[in-house]
């Protein structure tokens, strides 16, 4: 039987540790993204959003979640979501998404506060990068000309932390013709969607997210 050298096993051990550890580290960045964020994105976290992701995520997570509850005033309504890679093509799966959005009256926080949300949750897509979220139709800004939407962050499976440009819906009377021009080009990755009222009373619509190669956070 042949024997291995006592110097080059242990330069092969060691050479092969530091490779798994290496490995796990880019895992553990790509689902526990937060630390890794350089002092310049935190400093910024109220412009860019990093105040409304509440953290950490649970450990377990399914592919669908509830963001309202069944007593959360406002029409219920169904997301049905598929998150894919760069490539437009193929779908992502393991990835983590996290939504939040206002209530029925357009406020994020408990007693009308800016941050943290009050309605928010997360998924973690399945084997054929499906997420579906249960929420309410959310508000308009009190007093702001902008569209009811609902805001997305992702992260996991390979992805760094991302933000998408949130999901807004077809009839709002804020919607302006650039913004329907702009959907158009988005084809089917388009971030207006149509609402569809079912016979059960809940409103329904799908969504597309394309990931990006690279954080957005800035």
């Amino acid at each position: 039987m042949a024997q291995i050298d006592g110097g080059n096993g242990r330069r092969q051990f060691l050479t092969l540790a530091a490779g798994a550890l290496a490995l796990a580290a880019t895992r553990l960045e790509a689902e526990e993204p937060f630390d890794s964020l350089p002092p310049s994105v935190w400093r910024h976290a109220r412009n860019n959003g990093l105040v409304m992701i509440r953290r950490p995520a649970p450990r377990q997570l399914t592919w669908r979640t509830r963001i309202a509850g069944a007593d959360e005033p406002g029409q219920p309504l169904i997301v049905t979501g598929g998150v894919f890679a760069p490539d437009g093509k193929t779908a992502a799966s393991g990835v983590t998404v996290y939504a939040y959005n206002t209530d029925a009256q357009g406020y994020y926080g408990e007693n009308q506060a800016e941050f943290p949300p009050r309605l928010y949750g997360w998924t973690k897509t399945d084997t054929d990068g499906r997420f579906e979220l249960r929420t309410i139709l959310p508000g308009c800004y009190p007093g702001m000309h902008v569209p009811a939407h609902i805001h997305f962050s992702l992260w996991g499976a390979g992805y760094p932390l991302q933000w998408v440009e949130e999901l807004r819906f077809e009839g709002d009377r804020y919607i302006t013709p650039a913004m329907l021009r702009q959907a158009e080009n988005d084809g089917e990755f388009r971030t207006i969607q149509r609402l569809v009222l079912g016979e059960d009373g809940m409103l329904r619509c799908s969504y597309k997210i394309r990931l990006q190669s690279r954080s957005n956070f800035a």
